[in-house]
């Protein structure tokens, strides 16, 4: 291809430059508009009366035992992978708080796993409890394609009644 003249190639230069910074510009947009839907997404969760669970939003706890490796990730969802090799499989994805109407915040629920062979699709009911460390006390399967966890955190933990020292009388 011939070369152009100065005044077409500088035309062509600054096309380029024009372009680049537009691209540039757009990725950026792009970049803003996802962590907007991710602020937007992690609002909408019902991270407790005081928000004292939204501490572990984007966080991953692990428990390992004799043949797996289980992954719960609260507000998101729970796996499963064979110490030995293999893909993981998910238990569920974050579904609701599922405690009863007075204590509703002790339990969550993760729905619509992987499917099971025949079967229903994977489960997962996460009963926590007050504890100094959050981690994966246990995880168990109850019954096929239900998981049960046992979950500690100090989110959980009620605070003490305020200690209301009884009047006393001096003499």
């Amino acid at each position: 291809m011939p070369p152009y003249d100065d005044e077409t190639q500088a035309l062509i230069d600054a096309a380029q430059k024009a372009r680049s910074e537009f691209e540039d510009a757009e990725k950026a947009l792009r970049e803003v508009e996802d962590q907007i839907k991710s602020l937007e997404k992690e609002i909408s969760f019902d991270f407790g009366p005081s928000a004292e669970f939204s501490y572990l939003y984007s966080q991953c706890y692990e428990l390992t035992t004799n043949e797996y490796i289980y992954r719960l990730c609260p507000f998101n969802r729970v796996s499963q992978k064979s110490k030995f090799g293999g893909s993981e499989t998910n238990l569920g994805s974050w579904g609701s708080w599922f405690g009863p109407e007075d204590d509703k915040y002790s339990i969550m629920k993760y729905e619509h796993g992987t499917g099971c062979w025949q079967g229903p699709s994977r489960s997962t009911t996460v009963k926590l409890s007050c504890g100094k460390d959050t981690t994966v006390v246990s995880a168990t399967e109850p019954s096929r394609c239900e998981y049960l966890m046992e979950f500690t955190t100090p989110a959980i933990c009620k605070e003490p009644p305020p200690s209301d020292p009884s009047p006393h009388d001096e003499f």
